[in-house]
């Protein structure tokens, strides 16, 4: 089935990028830093600078956090993504063009906790919205959900919408408010798909809440 799934993904993502490229080339500029606790910095073309409230967002870059901190990037269609201490994340492609009716989202999350809320993006025909992580890929459809360290290993737990976790050896699809996924490597299935209890998903919370 997920095999499947993922032809299906590929399938829409050369579909995008075919129509992308035939249309109003995207402003490198897909977002701003909206709110900021602590030291964080972009690494850009090799060149580190410190973040800012007001710091432009560009493909590419890539996002470093120091301890305490919290980072609110605001994408131009209205996304947040949220990121937590000691992680870092790479924002490898954002398109938003609504004239043509496509988007793209593609995010790494190579380190540390972050939370993701789609926004008109996920109204959009045509489009494909990925965060992937050490562990796998989540495919979002129109979606608030966190992502992270949590009790040992790799969770992701659903606030809102629908997603898809998967990688090489399989996946889950969650559509459940409260209930989440562990990810043990990326050579390993997807765990069953749970309820976690308040404890664990306030934790989870804390991780990329402002103080």
């Amino acid at each position: 089935m997920f095999k499947k799934l993922a032809l299906v993904l590929s399938l829409t993502a050369a579909l995008v990028f075919s129509v992308a490229e035939n249309s109003i080339a995207a402003n490198t500029e897909v977002g701003t830093v909206t709110r900021l606790q602590s030291d964080a910095k972009i690494v850009r073309d090799g060149l580190a600078t410190p973040i800012e409230v007001g710091s432009v967002i560009r493909e590419s870059d890539v996002i470093s956090s120091e301890d305490m901190a919290r980072i609110e990037i605001t994408f131009t269609d209205g996304t947040k993504l949220l990121i937590g201490e000691n992680a870092r994340v790479e924002i490898d492609e954002f398109l938003y063009d609504p004239d043509n009716n496509i988007g793209t989202a593609i995010i790494s999350a190579l380190q540390g906790p972050f939370r993701f809320i789609t926004g008109k993006i996920g109204q959009l025909k045509e489009k494909r919205v990925e965060i992937k992580s050490s562990a796998g890929t989540i495919g979002v459809r129109g979606t608030d959900f966190w992502g992270g360290p949590s009790q040992g290993t790799y969770g992701v737990f659903l606030f809102e919408g629908t997603i898809v976790i998967f990688n090489a050896e399989g996946g889950r699809i969650v559509s459940t408010p409260g209930t989440g996924v562990d990810i043990d490597g990326i050579d390993k299935v997807p765990g069953e798909i749970t309820v976690w209890d308040a404890s664990r998903a306030q934790a989870a919370l804390a991780t990329v809440t402002f103080r």
